[in-house]
């Protein structure tokens, strides 16, 4: 399935794609989003305790006996992490075999592979303490780590953006910003975790207060998640005015994650405004998926813009008969 051609045999010297791999992390970061959704949906829906404190098996058994619906969420999302366990496996005896040479395919999937273990563990914990809310923050933020793997070795193997002239964006505000959007991801578990939800009356103001200090600790997490969400927000609009003067690539990608982060935003503010266990469980849901698609495409624009800088700093350094025209600024 995964033959390698002799096009994309050269791709440890940098410039050619190899799209069997790419394919095959693309599935491995696809599989580890939808773990992040069905993690979302059993946090908010409170089916985390389905299997009881037991881990790897559930309530004492391999296979439990599905009397609720706690139980049948809590025990699906074990078999979906298994399911990228297995993803995780392929992927790093593919790059062994393919680009152990490459340390810009070899690197993020050998760290996919351990911090899929990392997560088994965190997962393991979070059980046995009851999903307390500190380990459940760490359990999604290895998560959207594991996730940020593939997308790299993605990018990386499709070459993407190399063939992109365009004036570049400054690597280290596409870094600062994609940071950015992993703290508000923690942050919102925090307050999830905390209980905090519903804390702040109104939106985006807590009661009429942009920072409610007497009005007790969770009204002031609810708020740093605000304030954070709003900073991102101000960021992605700024980088998206200087992505019109760049390539259509970047362009595109940070398009669609201002869009996804205004999709954040709005189901956010319904978080807040509206009641109901039921549609509560579907919006919090939406609103974790939105934010990790939001981390997707910003870790997939600053994997780009490293990319092109890794390929100028490798093509200045060649000899003038070796440089290569992908390259080119």
């Amino acid at each position: 399935m995964f033959k390698q051609t002799q096009a994309e045999s050269q791709s440890d010297q940098g410039f050619t794609a190899d799209r069997g791999f790419a394919r095959l992390v693309l599935y491995a970061a696809i599989v580890t989003l939808l773990m992040i959704v069905i993690g979302a949906i059993t946090r908010v829906s409170e089916s985390g305790m389905g299997c009881g404190t037991y881990w790897p098996d559930c309530n004492g058994r391999l296979i439990p006996e599905f009397k609720d619906a706690a139980t049948i969420i809590e025990f699906g999302h074990r078999l979906f992490a298994l399911l990228v366990g297995l993803f995780a496996l392929a992927v790093i005896v593919q790059a062994w075999r393919r680009h152990r040479y490459d340390p810009s395919l070899m690197i993020p999937s050998a760290l996919g592979f351990v911090l899929y273990f990392v997560q088994s563990g965190l997962g393991a914990i979070t059980v046995r303490l009851n999903n307390q809310w500190v380990s459940v923050l760490l359990h999604l933020g290895n998560s959207m780590l594991l996730l940020a793997c593939y997308l790299i070795a993605w990018v990386n193997a499709r070459r993407l953006g190399a063939d992109d002239s365009a004036p570049r964006l400054p690597l280290a505000e596409l870094l600062a910003t994609t940071a950015l959007t992993f703290v508000v991801a923690l942050v919102g578990a925090a307050v999830a975790g905390n209980s905090a939800t519903k804390a702040c009356v109104g939106w985006p103001l807590c009661a009429g207060q942009v920072w409610p200090a007497e009005q007790g600790p969770l009204q002031l997490l609810n708020m740093l998640h605000r304030i954070v969400a709003g900073s991102l927000g101000l960021l992605l609009i700024l980088l998206v005015i200087q992505s019109l003067r760049g390539g259509p690539m970047m362009r595109r990608v940070l398009w669609a994650a201002l869009a996804l982060y205004l999709a954040q935003a709005a189901l956010g503010a319904l978080v807040v405004l509206v009641n109901g266990r039921e549609i509560l469980v579907v919006v919090r849901s939406l609103h974790v998926v939105f934010a990790a698609a939001t981390w997707s495409v910003m870790v997939i624009a600053s994997s780009i813009a490293w990319l092109q800088q890794s390929l100028i700093r490798v093509n200045r350094s060649a000899p003038v008969g070796m440089r290569s025209v992908t390259t080119s600024s």
